[in-house]
């Protein structure tokens, strides 16, 4: 048979030694909730590989799609297109795992349905203390989530008010939402010219202002209310009447480190301490000889402060909380810390000589940093320098890790900052030592049903058992094949429990009780480097969070 080029060779400009015949993988995709069919959907078919090549198809007006000339293989098929939410074959939800079509030379498969869900939204109208819309203001949707063991939200969606305070946030996924509307900043009070040509100027500083509300009627995080969007549907209603509250007056004076040089300015930024957007509410600049600042026109609430400074090649920062109190005098004092460099070294054991690592740092606490994080390349003898790392939490990253390889250690001086917290300190001066293994472990093994049948295509997550159950990034899952069958490469080597769902949602494990319901239920094994004895896991049906 003569050898002629594929589909996937074709995209590569190459060739491959796979006989082709005519093979052909068709169907349709159709709106889940009416059947009629979607048009202009991309459709996706790729190889069930760890590196899987992929071909698109655009479906008619009939919402049909065909890939001709397929290789003979394992493949998967996705649809998607604005409006619905993405859909896997043989996923009937996103929490499932997709399934896998096992195509044979020559055949022709046109049976595939796609049924996409449609994406849901919400609106509503945001209005002023007197009735009057309020217009070019931001409403986001936010969605809880865990990040480093504790509960936070993550942004999901965003709309704006038009001239009539209407907005509407599309494209919502189905979930739990917390809705807010940012005021902050919008004076409440509309001047007109004509009003003011013969009165006494206005401080526009102290006029009243929106702050921010969250649904329902709320100005406070802990007393709002999550909101359930359910698949393809629009919620109607979900108004604010935002209060107008008097602005005043935030003093301070910022404590500058001796060695600053002289005539540098100080930046000071705000931030609402409670709100789930980490962004900057108000401003001001501190300058020499008394570094003193002042802000006019905060609404009283908490915040965050922070001051930072690059002068003289160093970099510093202060943070403080504050309180502001309405009618009252507001004094804050921040204390700038020098950021230092924080030496250490990289080993990779087992690997390949020719990486070139990049040790980076991200903040963890929070805390929103206005420059690049501290990175540096590694040097040939390993070594590196991480200038300008400011006091605070650190999360420490190691690119690239050679593939099936782990960070086997990370120590600060004596202290472990891989399983627990990187604390920098002013007069911190231990280094930071990693060591990377190209040889994690290892693991395959099989999902069966109760009855001890093939459990078919289901999630697999590894989850440190013990004292590291509290490290995230120690937690691997992994979606089985069409018989269950499934492999974990890059383990941490320790003590774990193997867990098979046959749903479940991306990071569930990030909330530390998620598990908790589950544990008689999951396979212990203890993971070493390299290649592990195989494992059975029996499949939890029917997990519904």
């Amino acid at each position: 048979m003569r050898l002629s080029r594929c589909w996937f060779c074709s995209a590569q400009g190459a060739r491959c030694g796979a006989r082709l015949s005519p093979s052909l993988v068709a169907g349709v995709v159709i709106d889940a909730g009416t059947g009629s069919p979607v048009r202009k959907a991309y459709v996706s078919l790729s190889t069930a590989e760890d590196n899987p090549a992929e071909a698109l198809a655009i479906t008619d007006s009939s919402g049909r799609f065909t890939f001709a000339n397929v290789p003979d293989g394992r493949y998967r098929l996705n649809a998607r297109c604005d409006g619905y939410q993405a859909t896997w074959y043989g996923a009937p939800t996103p929490k499932h795992a997709p399934g896998v079509i096992a195509l044979r030379a020559g055949e022709t498969r046109q049976e595939f349905v796609l049924r996409l869900p449609r994406l849901g939204a919400i609106s509503g109208v945001v209005l002023d203390q007197d009735g009057d819309p309020v217009d070019n203001t931001t409403v986001s949707l936010w969605m809880p989530w865990f990040e480093r063991g504790k509960p936070g939200f993550a942004q999901q969606g965003t709309g704006v008010t038009n001239e009539r305070g209407e907005y509407r946030v599309t494209n919502v996924v189905p979930g739990h939402y917390l809705v807010m509307v940012s005021g902050a900043g919008r004076q409440a009070m509309r001047i007109h010219p004509e009003s003011v040509a013969s009165a006494q100027p206005v401080d526009q500083r102290f006029q009243p202002q929106f702050g921010i509300q969250y649904f329902p009627a709320t100005e406070r995080l802990s007393e709002a209310a999550l909101l359930t969007v359910a698949p393809g549907k629009e919620i109607d209603g979900i108004n604010f009447h935002m209060s107008a509250r008097s602005p005043t007056i935030l003093r301070g004076t910022v404590v500058p480190p001796p060695e600053l040089p002289p005539a540098v300015g100080i930046q000071v930024t705000g931030m609402a301490h409670e709100s789930p957007e980490r962004s900057q509410y108000f401003g001001a600049g501190a300058g020499p000889p008394k570094y003193d600042f002042e802000i006019a026109g905060v609404l009283p609430g908490e915040y965050l402060l922070m001051a930072s400074v690059s002068a003289g090649g160093r970099t510093y920062r202060g943070v403080q909380p504050a309180v502001v109190k309405g009618g009252a005098e507001n004094q804050v004092t921040l204390k700038l810390e020098p950021g230092i460099d924080l030496a250490g070294s990289l080993k990779i054991e087992g690997g390949n000589d020719e990486l070139d690592p990049l040790v980076m740092l991200t903040p963890g606490d929070a805390i929103p940093y206005n420059d690049t994080p501290p990175q540096a390349h590694v040097k040939a003898n390993g070594s590196f320098i991480l200038r300008g790392v400011v006091p605070g939490i650190w999360d420490i990253g190691v690119q690239p890790v050679p593939e099936g390889g782990y960070i086997k250690s990370m120590r600060l001086g004596e202290q472990d900052v891989l399983t627990a917290d990187m604390i920098i300190r002013p007069d911190t001066t231990e280094p930071l030592q990693i060591v990377v293994s190209a040889r994690g472990g290892i693991l395959e093994g099989d999902v069966k049903t109760d009855s001890g049948k093939e459990a078919g295509p289901a999630n697999v997550l590894a989850a440190p058992d013990g004292k590291y159950s509290h490290v995230v990034s120690f937690y691997m899952a992994v979606t089985t094949d069409e018989k269950g069958h499934f492999k974990l490469k890059g383990l941490t080597p320790g003590t774990y429990k193997l867990y098979a769902f046959e749903a479940l949602q991306y990071c569930a494990w990030c909330d530390p009780a998620f598990l908790k319901p589950f544990a008689s239920q999951g396979e212990p094994v203890e993971v070493t480097e390299g290649v592990n004895p195989s494992k059975e896991v029996r499949l939890i049906r029917d997990f519904k969070k």
